[in-house]
Order: C-alpha cells, then sequence, then structure tokens
C-alpha cells in the first residue's frame, strides 16, 4: 500500500529504521495520507532541523565525569569522612535537569554547588529537593544575578524606594546590570521571575512594616532565597575548626 510505502519512508528518513511502532504509525498516518512521499521530505527537514537538540543533551557518562570532576573540587578541602550518598530526591532530578544544561555553565554550576551541599553531611540538611526545579526554572542571567546578590558584602541586601517613582524599579534594573547579564532589558522580568520563584519578596507601603516609612516599598531576599544562596550559590564552603581534610599537609 502506498500510506505503508511513505511510513516506511518516513521512518527512514527520521532515523528511526525502516519500521515504526505502531503508535507512532498511528500518529503518521493522517499525514501520510495527506502528502503522500512528501512526508518523507519534511522528516527530513525535521531531522535535520532537530540534530543540535541531540549534539546538545549530554548523556549520563559526560554528566557523570563532569559532576565527579566538580563536586571534587567544591569538596576538596572537607573532611572525607563527611562525604555521603546524595539523597534520590535531589540527585535524581537533578541528573535529569543537567541533561539540558551542557551550554549552560550558569546553571551547572548551580547543580554542581547543590549536589555537593547534599553530599557533606554537615549540610545535607540545607539541599531542599525543590533547589533543583527552581534551578531549571532559571535563565542563565538570572542564575547570574543570584551569584552577584551571594557576593555582596552585606547581610543579604535589601533595596527601598518610594511607591510614587521608580526608584525601586531602577535599583533593581542596576542590580541586574552589575550583575553583569547578557541582556539588561530584560531586567524587569528576570526580577518578576525572582519573585514569583519566592527568591525575592516585595512589600509595598500599605504593608505594616515595623520601622518602615508609610510611603515606602520595598525588595528582599526571602528566608527561602537565603536558603537557595547558601545551598546552591555559596555553597556552605565554610569548614569547621580541625575539619581539615585527612592527609592535607600541615599549614604554619
Amino acid at each position: 500500500m502506498l500510506e505503508d510505502k511513505t511510513l516506511s519512508e518516513t521512518a527512514k528518513a527520521l532515523g528511526l529504521g525502516s519500521l515504526l511502532p505502531t503508535v507512532y504509525g498511528d500518529l503518521l498516518s493522517p499525514a501520510a495520507k495527506e502528502l503522500g512521499e512528501g512526508l518523507a521530505t519534511i522528516a527530513r527537514a525535521v531531522k535535520i532541523s532537530l540534530a543540535p537538540i541531540e549534539a546538545a543533551v549530554w548523556g549520563y557518562e559526560r554528566i557523570r565525569e563532569w559532576l565527579s570532576i566538580r563536586v571534587t573540587s567544591i569538596l576538596a578541602e572537607r573532611r572525607a569522612k563527611k562525604i555521603q550518598p546524595p539523597p534520590l530526591s535531589v540527585a535524581g532530578p537533578l541528573i535529569v535537569q543537567m541533561l539540558f544544561a551542557s551550554e549552560e555553565p550558569d546553571l551547572r554550576e548551580k547543580y554542581a554547588k547543590l549536589l555537593a551541599t547534599s553530599m557533606d553531611s554537615a549540610t545535607a540538611d540545607d539541599a531542599h529537593p525543590s533547589f533543583v526545579t527552581l534551578i531549571q526554572q532559571l535563565t542563565p542571567d538570572e542564575a547570574r544575578i543570584l551569584h552577584h546578590l551571594a557576593s555582596l558584602k552585606q547581610e543579604w541586601p535589601g533595596w527601598t524606594g518610594d511607591p510614587m517613582s521608580n526608584q525601586l524599579q531602577s535599583a533593581m534594573r542596576q542590580v541586574c546590570i552589575d550583575a553583569g547579564v547578557a541582556d539588561s532589558t530584560k531586567a524587569d522580568l528576570y526580577v518578576d521571575n525572582l519573585l514569583r520563584l519566592r527568591v525575592l519578596r516585595h512589600v509595598d507601603g500599605f504593608e505594616a512594616i515595623a520601622g518602615s516609612p508609610g510611603n515606602s516599598e520595598f525588595i528582599e531576599l526571602t528566608s527561602y532565597g537565603r536558603a537557595l544562596l547558601e545551598a546552591c550559590v555559596i555553597g556552605n564552603n565554610a569548614i569547621e575548626q580541625g575539619d581539615a581534610p585527612e592527609d592535607a599537609p600541615c599549614r604554619e
């Protein structure tokens, strides 16, 4: 039958061999009836267009190799006896999300820091499983913003402005620029996403805030956002007294 021949040629064009599982054949049958042999031409174009995705998606072996090296570097100053298997609730979805992060070093680094946090018995409880899906919802620019917030030498910064002006919006745009985002025209979108994810919190002048003027509004890190920075950006790198790794040389 012509339809069977069309499906066979389409399967070959897609690199699936000459036979299609029944369910895939069912999906293609309506188009095969309408386009005939032209469907194989479409299939070849689809295969070519999807090729970059196949090249960009990491396999487990590459993920394991990169994570092993990076996490070893992060945990280099910890005691080996404190390193433990990560909880599957963190490591499982983290591996899945890293399949698609091969071209995003800023996001890869957040995943590696989170995994390292979950593998240190002293910090494992700080690795909340929801951080995995939160990182997946960040753009590279938003990851840079988080890195910048963590680097500021103050106690978890906040920004205040007059709601009758655009002071607060201007301050947040400057934060994005200082973070080195690739596209500063999307600063408002980046901040809105961090607010949506509850990393940041916006308080307007109508809320009762002790010690704040009635006509002010501000944006600050939430406690959830602070925990995220500790686990995925800063990486809990502080070493306890006497916690140098085994066999490390003594320092004068």
